[in-house]
């Protein structure tokens, strides 16, 4: 279990696009979140796990991280998704371009099925606005988002004005993925300055957790589920980190009904001994009772700021094209 700054276990929080609504003032919502002891918080939970508070209202959890991260100075997002929405290249772009824009504090987090998606097909509305919805479907929507996210690499901006060379166009690679997707890429932006984004799967399923562990970063378990996802992970074979060592970490989740005490929240903080972290999940309204618990658990020092994947002591991400192609040829000195 991770010990970064004393604090065992870590903490996190799933956060609705209801909830951040509930918060009237975005400076001060960002304010709370960036004086929390949170390792990361999950912009619009409602789109991957079922059961959510915040009634009708949400926000697409892209925008709720975009406004959130552009707010804070240290706060840490990960942004939820499902294949129900989204094709690699549309999300690739998004994580991509939060990562720039948050100096690494960014991610990405996936769910099998978008219960708000689900909700609408089952009452007749736009079914062509969604597509299917399975572990195989989120799997591959994983591993092409980082592959393309890896077309670009950032270091291939080179900015030199003597030569009159802005970026080494031979070290931009196709993606060139077929699985349940078909992606021919680059991205037409390059890969965040600190690194990878770090991805998380929010699996609500025994049958998600292999899938999860061959491809996430973090994978986030329902309670129930906690007691047999360290050995599921354990048997991962790590082959998305740099070292291939190295497994991804496990969240469970504890639910934070209104009136929670610490003592409360301790308790079921002690019964999930195997996890890395626990992610918080007010099932109220309005999320800063929560927020301010997490405070009270907390008994370190606050987080290191600065990219989540440092935060979070991860591996780097390993080369998933390392023969990749170049996409244009060696740029030509000018003089």
């Amino acid at each position: 279990m991770p010990d970064l700054d004393g604090s065992r276990p870590l903490l996190a929080l799933a956060l609705t696009g209801g909830q951040a609504q509930a918060v009237p003032d975005e400076d001060a919502l960002a304010s709370l979140l960036d004086r929390a002891p949170l390792a990361f918080t999950v912009a619009g939970a409602e789109r991957v796990a079922p059961a959510e508070a915040g009634g009708d209202r949400t926000v697409d959890p892209s925008m709720l991280a975009t406004v959130l991260a552009a707010r804070t100075a240290t706060a840490a997002f990960l942004v939820a998704s499902s294949p129900m929405r989204d094709h690699p290249y549309n999300l690739a772009r998004r994580v991509a371009s939060l990562g720039h824009l948050s100096r690494g504090r960014t991610g990405l987090v996936l769910g099998v099925a978008d219960p708000l998606a689900v909700a609408g097909r089952a009452r007749g509305e736009g079914p062509e606005l969604t597509r299917r919805a399975g572990v195989a479907e989120a799997h591959d929507l994983a591993w092409a988002t980082r592959e393309l996210e890896q077309t670009w690499p950032y270091d291939a901006i080179v900015a030199d004005r003597e030569q009159r060379i802005f970026a080494r166009g031979d070290r931009i690679r196709r993606a060139d993925h077929q699985g349940v997707y078909s992606v021919a890429g680059p991205l037409t932006l390059p890969a965040p300055r600190d690194g990878a984004s770090v991805l998380a799967w929010w699996a609500n399923g025994a049958d998600e957790l292999a899938a999860a562990a061959d491809v996430a970063d973090v994978v986030i378990v329902p309670r129930g589920l906690a007691s047999g996802a360290r050995s599921a992970l354990d048997a991962a074979s790590g082959r998305h980190f740099a070292d291939p060592g190295r497994r991804p970490l496990l969240f469970t989740v504890v639910d934070v009904p209104p009136g929670t005490t610490a003592a409360d929240a301790r308790a079921s903080v002690a019964a999930a001994s195997e996890a890395d972290g626990i992610v918080l999940r007010p099932t109220g309204s309005d999320p800063r009772e929560a927020v301010e618990l997490a405070g009270r658990l907390h008994t370190g020092e606050h987080l290191p700021a600065g990219p989540l994947r440092a935060r979070l002591g991860l591996p780097e991400a390993a080369d998933l094209l390392p023969d990749g192609p170049g996409v244009f040829p060696a740029p030509v000195p000018q003089r």
